[in-house]
C-alpha cells in the first residue's frame, strides 16, 4: 500500500478593504484610512558605526490613506496619499506631508516596499524608501522602515512606520459593526480539495493568496475583486497559478 505524504499549505488573505455600498464607484470608495501606532518613530542623525549622535528621536504620529491600484503578477500595488504626520517636541512639532506607493507580495517569499515623497518641516520634498524588504505577511497592518539613504550613508533620517487601518475600514471578526473574517481552513492539510469561507460585513475589494510553507505565493484565488456583504464559500483544488499541483503526494 502506498502512503501519501501531503505537504501542508498555508492560506492567507490579503484584504484591502474600502467599506462602501455595493453600487458605489470603485475609484471613489476604494480608500482605506490608516493610523500610525504608538510604536512609530522618527529619528535623524547618525546610524550604524558612525560616531555622531542621533540629533532628533521621537514618536511619529498621524494618518494616511491607502488605495489599491492593481496586481502586477507578483505584487499587490497601492497608492499612498494624504500623509499627515507630526513629530511632537517640547518646543515645536515637525510636520511631515506627502504621498507615494506601497506594494506587497512576491514569488518566493512575502516582500514589501514603501516609497514616499515627503516634505519634512519647511524643507524640500525628498524620497524616503524602504527598498524591497522581507515582510508584509501581516497586511493590512504595515510595519516597515523608510529612510533617505537605506543604510548607505552615515547621516540619515529614518522613520519606523507601524500602521493599521482605521477601525471604520479595517478587517477582523464579523458581527454588528465588526470586520471581515477568513474562517479556519478545513481540512488542513488536505490531499485533493479544500473549502474556504470568507465573511464580509460590507462590500469590499479582496485578494486571497495561497502561500506554501516557504512563504511563496503559489495561487491567487481572488485578485482585487469586489465581493458583497455576507459569506463567500469557495474551494481550492490544490493547484498553482500555472496549473501544476501544489501538493506533493
Amino acid at each position: 500500500m502506498r502512503v501519501r505524504h501531503v505537504v501542508p499549505l498555508l492560506l492567507a488573505a490579503l484584504l484591502s478593504v474600502g467599506i462602501c455600498e455595493a453600487h458605489s464607484q470603485v475609484d471613489s470608495t476604494d480608500v482605506v484610512h490608516y493610523d500610525l501606532a504608538k510604536e512609530s518613530r522618527f529619528e535623524t542623525g547618525c546610524f550604524g558605526p558612525c560616531a555622531c549622535p542621533v540629533l532628533i528621536s521621537g514618536p511619529l504620529e498621524g494618518v494616511f490613506d491607502l488605495r489599491h491600484i492593481g496586481f502586477d503578477g507578483l505584487y499587490e500595488n497601492y497608492e499612498v496619499t494624504s500623509v499627515r504626520w507630526t513629530v511632537p517636541d517640547t518646543t515645536t512639532n515637525i510636520s511631515i506631508q506627502g504621498s507615494g506607493t506601497y506594494r506587497v507580495g512576491g514569488e518566493f517569499a512575502i516582500q514589501q516596499q514603501l516609497k514616499l515623497d515627503l516634505t519634512v518641516g519647511s524643507g524640500p520634498p525628498k524620497r524616503f524608501d524602504s527598498g524591497l524588504v522581507a515582510g508584509g505577511g501581516g497586511f493590512p497592518r504595515i510595519v516597515i522602515d523608510i529612510s533617505l539613504h537605506q543604510n548607505t550613508a552615515c547621516r540619515d533620517t529614518v522613520m519606523h512606520v507601524d500602521a493599521s487601518p482605521d477601525p471604520v475600514t479595517s478587517v477582523g471578526e464579523v458581527g454588528p459593526g465588526s470586520r471581515a473574517r477568513l474562517d479556519p481552513v478545513a481540512p488542513n492539510p488536505f490531499s485533493q480539495r479544500v473549502l474556504l469561507r470568507l465573511a464580509l460585513p460590507s462590500a469590499a475589494r479582496v485578494s486571497v493568496l495561497v502561500y506554501d510553507i516557504q512563504g511563496r505565493a503559489v495561487r491567487h484565488l481572488y485578485r482585487g475583486v469586489w465581493l458583497g456583504v455576507g459569506a463567500h464559500p469557495f474551494t481550492w483544488d490544490g493547484r498553482r497559478d500555472d496549473g501544476r499541483a501544489a501538493l506533493r503526494l
